[in-house]
């Protein structure tokens, strides 16, 4: 396999690569949230003079609502600059190559935990919070033929 395409950087698409990665880690903290708020509405039918109550209720709203935006917009502001200029991807049959203008990432498919497939991309997952998309829309329908093709191919942790 060798597929060569230029990503013109996408704020939405990083936005949701992001949000993708965290996803697992935002879905415990609003759980703990409900919890949290769940526990102070019940502080505050039993004692409804009882601050420590009305302040679990906002840190579990606050958890179930706020944390996950927070987290991802912060995220967002977290990113070089580097980026920013979009960069050339290489898929071949060892390695998944990222070129910048002032930089490159590549990673082995040896490495490889999980491949998760969206309408817009795949998530090519090496590791928990390791995530590299690989967009489809640059990629011709053949393209993507094979790319799928080669993925079906690799060790069973990575289908």
């Amino acid at each position: 396999m060798q597929i060569s395409m230029w990503v013109a950087y996408d704020e939405k698409r990083l936005r949701r690569t992001i949000q993708f990665i965290l996803r697992p880690q935002m879905r415990l903290v609003r759980i703990l949230g409900g919890v949290l708020f769940v526990l102070g509405l019940g502080l505050v039918a039993l004692e409804p003079t009882a601050s420590v109550a009305y302040v679990a209720v906002a840190l579990g709203l606050v958890f179930v609502v706020a944390i996950a935006p927070i987290t991802v917009a912060r995220s967002m502001r977290m990113q070089s600059n580097v980026i920013k200029d979009g960069f050339h991807m290489t898929l071949d049959d060892e390695w998944v190559t990222m070129t910048y203008p002032l930089a490159e990432s590549r990673f082995r498919w040896a490495g490889l935990d999980r491949i998760v497939d969206t309408p817009e991309a795949w998530y090519v997952m090496f590791g928990k919070i390791q995530a590299i998309t690989i967009p489809k829309h640059p990629m011709t329908e053949e393209q993507r033929t094979q790319f799928v093709a080669f993925v079906a191919g690799l060790h069973p942790a990575g289908k």
